[in-house]
């Protein structure tokens, strides 16, 4: 379960414009209808990470840990607990921008099939989050 959370929540909550089109393609794939729809309206939105940080910035994201709330009969609700940080173009970390905590809470299963042929290869094991919430830390120092 980790490893899918952890990726999940990488491709879903980092950027950058090179690959964003293939980190895109797989939220929609592990996510359910709903779950996507949140994601690709914010994408799509001026808020989105394109429009903001275009090809000059990039999001880097830390999984910092994962803590269960439920986890029984392939679903559960977990807390995955994040970093990001925004980089420059080259990777070097803004110094007008303190990295951020997150806390993603996330409802998954292994029950979304694959939609179309390929999809079994990037998702053999048919994990789909059916909810997701972020919510900032308040009081988190960051290393700093």
């Amino acid at each position: 379960d980790e490893f899918w959370l952890s990726a999940y929540v990488r491709f879903r909550e980092s950027y950058n414009f090179s690959s964003h089109d293939a980190e895109f393609g797989m939220v929609e794939l592990m996510s359910y209808g709903e779950t996507f729809t949140e994601y690709r309206n914010f994408q799509l939105s001026s808020k989105g990470y394109v429009e903001v940080l275009g090809t000059n910035r990039q999001i880097r994201t830390d999984i910092n840990n994962i803590n269960f709330l439920e986890r029984k009969d392939r679903e559960g609700t977990a807390q995955v607990r994040i970093t990001k940080t925004v980089l420059d173009r080259n990777g070097v970390p803004d110094p007008q921008l303190h990295p951020v905590t997150w806390v993603a809470t996330v409802t998954y299963d292994y029950n979304n099939p694959a939609k179309k042929a390929g999809d079994q290869w990037l998702n053999p094991r048919g994990f789909g989050i059916r909810a997701y919430t972020m919510t900032q830390e308040v009081g988190v120092s960051n290393g700093k």
